[in-house]
């Protein structure tokens, strides 16, 4: 493989915790969700950000780090019902729930959850449906589980404007676009790892600028643009397009069009 490729994957877009990187907003996410669930108060937790700001890659964080210390349930697909959501919830303890009886099974639940470490964590929570988002509200209500809903954040704000959720004890966590100094870091952090420090030297201060105001600081848009550049560098060097062989405005505003972070 070639160094520009090795640079592409090191970019490409994936979960794996190893990958973490330590920007502020979701350092300061973490130590909020953390002195949130360590309250004698269980309540419903809201993580909003953009599409692209890393909520998914928390939650996936977080999964790990705490499974050793609570109870952890993530739901990665939101489109449930209020007695799947019970199932899980059940089954999650190693039970089988019998019967389709709701109210049954609330309070089989409720009896499981009341007095364990846990937390559940919904990813795009802004996708369930109002009937889903009502129940969870009742069962955050019983004071037997905690919550932690990630969403968009324009949708997510709405959300938490309705009557149901607004007068509820919750907590809002917001993760805030990288900023121009963790992008910086970021791309070398990368480019470190796989040992391609030579190029470092060459995307400029201006050029990172430049990634960074196309981007406008969203996480998955900014390794997404870098992905597309180094694979773009590997195209013109095996085809020797000797204006466009290294790191320039020009190539970072062509890998933009060609991710589509970019209008032609």
């Amino acid at each position: 493989m070639s160094k520009w490729l090795e640079a592409a994957d090191q970019f490409e877009e994936r979960r794996d915790s190893r990958d973490y990187f330590e920007m502020q907003s979701a350092l300061g996410a973490i130590e909020k969700i953390h002195a949130v669930l360590s309250s004698t108060t269980r309540q419903l937790v809201f993580l909003i950000g953009e599409p692209g700001s890393g909520k998914t890659f928390l939650l996936n964080l977080l999964y790990e780090q705490m499974t050793d210390q609570r109870h952890v349930i993530l739901i990665e697909t939101p489109f449930i019902t209020p007695i799947n959501l019970l199932y899980q919830l059940i089954r999650h303890k190693g039970i089988e729930p019998v019967g389709e009886n709701i109210e049954e099974l609330r309070t089989q639940a409720i009896e499981l959850y009341l007095s364990s470490d846990h937390v559940i964590m919904i990813d795009e929570a802004q996708l369930l449906s109002t009937e889903m988002r009502e129940f969870i509200r009742i069962l955050a209500d019983s004071k037997a589980f905690w919550f932690m809903l990630a969403m968009h954040k324009t949708e997510g704000e709405a959300i938490l404007r309705a009557p149901h959720f607004k007068s509820r004890p919750h907590k809002v966590i917001e993760l805030t676009p990288l900023t121009l100094i963790e992008g910086k870091n970021y791309l070398h952090r990368e480019l470190l790892r796989i040992g391609f420090s030579e190029i470092i030297d060459e995307i400029s201060p201006k050029m990172i600028k430049h990634a960074h105001n196309i981007s406008q600081g969203n996480f998955r848009n900014y390794k997404k643009l870098f992905h597309h550049l180094f694979q773009l560098l590997h195209y013109t060097n095996v085809n020797a397009k000797s204006k466009y062989l290294r790191p320039s405005q020009c190539t970072i505003t062509m890998a933009a069009m060609d991710a589509e972070l970019l209008d032609d």
